[in-house]
């Protein structure tokens, strides 16, 4: 029997979903609601005391404030990039590779995309992509699509880690991050080949008439050269250096492989599937390319020295500010200024500045753009990690409660037990389906699932790294990421039929993970 407690449990999540798909608020507008009721339901009857409450709320914002620095510094690298028309030079060298559809979506979302989500995330390739494809020729609705799809397996660790370092790290579980990242890079490697597969297979199928399965097993090598061209450095950088630089490492040195493999025709079709006729495009010369280039691989060598040189790791992350006992509660915050990803993208900005000779109209502009796309997620995200707090602390009442994910997690692991491994990256899904994030998405569902994985005997790691991975496929469907794409291509009103399209890729891609987690299991 359901107990009234899982009922309560269970209400903030089942009213994130009501509130954002079945009244289509958003979610900067619901998260305000949906952590002012959580608070009442807590102090009422979880009888948390108010100082608990307000301690849990300093640290949403301290904590959303980092997150956000992360955010902003990534997004502002690659808007003086844009300002300095650096980005069109990229994008016209990528577009001028190959004539074949096939090949170009391999390159540009899965590769590009990969590269952009690895040092700016949070929905940002599929805004570059999508346009891109359109110019090229594709047709829009197929280009949010295309787009979508490729943004998932990069998002594990995109923004330089920050699903799992924010995401789960500042959950309480910095110790499991080195093995979680291991098992992340694991179930990525063997699931990620169903996305350039499903890439071609949609061009194929848009544009090859009655020739779809010839021209997609024509370009299957090709596929899988892309495929392992980023998947094996992605695997190897996780596994030996950590969540930070395997997206950016992937996409760099899959361009450059997949790039210069396209360009002496190695392993593609001989017969090329055109799509029309694309605006007319500039070629850019070696000069352009380095710099256009020069930001992510300034942002590559900082990131790896940081990490890798062990006393200059201990400077760096010796310095720490923070608040302990905030209000005298015992939630204390701490904060790693010179070892945070912001402070690194920040002194790349401004070397790209010099670098690129830009003015102060190029300084102010860029970061006023910056700021717009940042200011609306920052205030969501507060809300989301204030909510996220309460829920930890729920746990303090003096009714002797469990925490509100506690409480969940014993109503749901009654229900699919061993099963549970199955579902765990579709929870994960879920959260990025609802705020647009797989980090947000870690942090609203990771508790919820360590604790299920201790009722149920299950490997912390296992879970949690199945939640992030969910997360990441979960980019796919995100109202928000669907939106935005749609929205950089001119489309209004179609974010049902996209869904509707993303929705397969990313349920098979979740259900294999799932897969391989009972197997490890």
């Amino acid at each position: 029997m359901v107990s009234i407690e899982f009922l309560l449990a269970a209400l903030p999540f089942v009213l994130l979903f009501v509130l954002i798909v079945g009244i289509k608020w958003s979610v900067l507008k619901a998260m305000p609601l949906v952590w002012f009721l959580t608070m009442l339901m807590v102090f009422f009857v979880w009888k948390v005391d108010f100082v608990l409450i307000s301690a849990s709320f300093v640290k949403g914002i301290l904590v959303a404030g980092e997150i956000v620095l992360i955010i902003f510094g990534a997004i502002w690298v690659v808007q003086i990039i844009k300002e300095k028309k650096h980005m069109k030079d990229l994008q016209s060298f990528l577009s001028l590779i190959s004539e074949d559809a096939r090949v170009q979506v391999l390159i540009i979302a899965w590769l590009f995309g990969s590269l952009i989500e690895g040092v700016a995330g949070f929905g940002t390739p599929a805004m570059l992509v999508a346009p891109l494809l359109v110019s090229l020729g594709f047709a829009p609705v197929l280009a949010v699509v295309l787009s979508l799809i490729a943004n998932s397996t990069a998002v594990s660790f995109g923004a330089a880690g920050l699903p799992v370092i924010l995401g789960i790290g500042s959950l309480g579980f910095e110790n499991l991050l080195g093995d979680l990242t291991k098992n992340v890079a694991i179930f990525h490697g063997l699931a990620s080949l169903v996305v350039p597969l499903f890439l071609v297979y949609f061009v194929c199928s848009h544009y090859s008439g009655k020739n779809v399965w010839r021209s997609f097993f024509a370009v299957l090598p090709f596929a899988l050269f892309a495929w392992l061209a980023f998947i094996v450095p992605y695997f190897l950088i996780a596994w030996f250096l950590g969540p930070e630089l395997p997206t950016i490492v992937g996409g760099i040195v899959g361009l450059f492989l997949v790039v210069g493999g396209a360009k002496i025709g190695f392993l593609v079709p001989k017969k090329k599937l055109t799509i029309g006729k694309s605006r007319r495009v500039a070629r850019v010369g070696h000069k352009s390319m380095f710099l256009a280039l020069f930001p992510y691989f300034l942002v590559v060598l900082l990131l790896f020295l940081s990490r890798t040189i062990g006393s200059l790791k201990a400077k760096l992350s010796s310095v720490s500010v923070g608040w302990e006992s905030i209000f005298g509660s015992g939630v204390s915050y701490g904060f790693l200024p010179f070892f945070t990803p912001a402070f690194y993208f920040f002194v790349v900005g401004v070397a790209s500045l010099f670098i690129f000779n830009a003015g102060w109209r190029d300084f102010s502009s860029s970061l006023g753009k910056s700021w717009k796309r940042v200011r609306l997620p920052a205030l969501a995200l507060v809300f989301a990690l204030a909510l996220v707090q309460l829920l930890l602390v729920s746990g303090d009442g003096s009714v002797g409660l469990g925490s509100v994910p506690v409480v969940l997690a014993q109503g749901v692991s009654g229900v699919f037990e061993n099963g549970f491994v199955l579902v765990s990256p579709l929870v994960g899904a879920f959260g990025s389906f609802l705020t647009g994030s797989n980090t947000v998405s870690n942090l609203l569902f990771g508790s919820f699932q360590v604790e299920s994985a201790k009722l149920l005997g299950i490997s912390l790691v296992l879970v949690l790294s199945l939640q992030v991975v969910g997360g990441a496929v979960g980019n796919m469907i995100a109202i928000h990421n669907v939106l935005a794409a749609s929205s950089s291509v001119g489309l209004y009103g179609v974010t049902g039929k996209i869904i509707r399209k993303t929705i397969v890729v990313s349920l098979l891609y979740a259900l294999i993970v799932g897969f391989l987690g009972l197997l490890l299991f």
